[in-house]
């Protein structure tokens, strides 16, 4: 039997250990959770092994990190002196990459990380939510820059595919890069318009009567957990800068369009925009491996 520790039973952690449960039932999987409701629920709900204890963390082959970026540093510090580092194979679920691979290759140059980020989440939070197929047909990009793999890699690989991810290669700087426009800005805007939200509403109550589907689809994200989405901005904050000024950019050219009414420039910006959602629909992504 293969036994697997997840730290943070939120909704990512729980999804995980359910899709384990579902896809792999030949692993143990032992959690634990500062959140005492959350480890409760997911013991009485056996979504769960047992506790995660510091005599298990020893005999653990793979060790999923599930809270905020900058909290997963403070977990290795604490749970380090207890680890087998010839044994087990840390990862994240984290948004930012460069961030944590660079922090725990300086301060744990002995323990075998791989980054690791699923491109998949709710903006619900902690394990009543949770989905065992959460990572169904989904992207799950993974930092290596070992040079190669050694058959701990191998088992996080083979349990990543077993519960449905599709794995993508990439290197860190390029992940952060590229999710700051896919990820990080969207949520960044969701937030923004939403605190325009709450200013208007002290002039005008009624606004929220005034919200379509269009608007709840588009702020949905901004539910989402200040704490996780907190560390996101901080630590890849020059990429998301950059993407900021790239749609500050954008922005002015729609500004200017409508201050000159330009109607064939909009028109054009609108179908481009239309075509390549209607594109993005159609995608889908063949085989698992894939290297970017």
């Amino acid at each position: 039997m293969m036994n697997v520790g997840i730290i943070g039973l939120g909704l990512m952690g729980s999804s995980l250990a359910l899709a384990i449960n579902k896809y792999c039932q030949d692993i143990n999987i032992y959690g634990y959770d500062k959140n005492r409701e959350n480890l409760d629920y997911v013991l009485s709900n056996s979504i769960i092994t047992d506790v995660l204890n510091k005599d298990r963390l020893s005999v653990l082959d793979l060790i999923f990190l599930a809270v905020p970026v900058r909290a997963s540093i403070e977990v290795v510090e604490e749970i380090r002196p207890y680890l087998n580092a010839e044994r087990t194979l840390l990862t994240d679920l984290g948004s930012t990459k460069s961030y944590i691979c660079r922090e725990i290759k300086e301060r744990f140059p002995d323990l075998y990380f791989i980054g690791g980020h699923p491109m998949t989440g709710r903006e619900t939070s902690g394990p009543f939510t949770a989905d065992a197929d959460l990572f169904l047909n989904k992207s799950y990009l993974l930092i290596s820059d070992s040079g190669g793999r050694d058959s701990r890699e191998e088992k996080l690989i083979r349990i990543l595919e077993r519960i449905g991810a599709r794995i993508i290669f990439i290197d860190s700087e390029r992940h952060d890069d590229l999710v700051a426009l896919t990820s990080h800005l969207p949520h960044l805007i969701a937030t923004a318009l939403m605190n325009e939200v709450i200013k208007y509403e002290r002039e005008f109550p009624e606004i929220s009567k005034l919200m379509g589907q269009g608007f709840r689809d588009f702020t949905r994200i901004a539910a989402s957990s200040p704490e996780v989405w907190r560390d996101i901005f901080l630590t890849n904050r020059e990429f998301i800068i950059d993407k900021i000024d790239r749609i500050i950019n954008a922005l002015q050219f729609f500004k200017n369009s409508l201050l000159q009414e330009e109607e064939r420039e909009l028109t054009i910006l609108l179908e481009a925009a239309r075509e390549k959602r209607a594109l993005l629909q159609k995608e889908l992504w063949e085989g698992t491996n894939n290297v970017l």
